[in-house]
């Protein structure tokens, strides 16, 4: 399944840095290869492509795309700063928004307003891929900070409380 996220900004404007890159908000097309890969897991089952990140667009949007194994999920969260968007490329996914739990299917976009708590798990029978975008982008940029740590288990509880903490990203019990 071949995917293309583009992004359209203003001229270029370098505005800073976020993890050692100079921010821009130059227009840019990613194609279905390119981005950088974030193994969520051990092994190579739940893979993160960045296809867009806070320092390529100057934070006001990210976007990055995700294969979600049979069983898997994130936990119920809340994203302070940002509005969340996903689109489920593949598969399906029990989604909870609030109270309320639905299961969505390719095809299906979802809007997540900033403040809402939210949490999926993949309970189909094959592996979904979703696309997911921030916007702005603070609230993804704990995921990109994290991507250079390893797999989720390999990372420290007090880090990942740290990342959430300085994100303005809460991750619930």
């Amino acid at each position: 399944m071949q995917h293309t996220a583009i992004a359209v900004g203003a001229a270029s404007l370098i505005t800073g840095s976020v993890h050692g890159q100079a921010q821009t908000n130059e227009s840019r097309i990613v194609s279905a290869e390119e981005g950088s890969v974030w193994q969520m897991e051990n092994g190579d089952k739940r893979p993160m492509t960045f296809k867009l990140l806070t320092e390529q667009t100057a934070g006001s949007i990210s976007i990055f795309e995700e294969t979600v194994p049979v069983g898997a999920g994130t936990p119920l969260h809340i994203h302070h700063t940002s509005d969340e968007v996903i689109h489920l490329l593949a598969g399906e996914l029990t989604i909870k928004l609030d109270i309320h739990r639905s299961t969505i299917h390719a095809g299906t976009w979802v809007f997540i307003p900033g403040g809402t708590t939210h949490g999926w798990r993949n309970r189909g029978k094959v592996a979904a891929q979703a696309s997911y975008v921030f916007t702005p982008s603070n609230g993804a940029t704990c995921f990109e900070g994290m991507r250079t740590l390893g797999p989720m288990q390999s990372i420290p509880k007090k880090r990942k409380t740290y990342c959430s903490n300085a994100r303005a990203l809460n991750l619930l019990p």
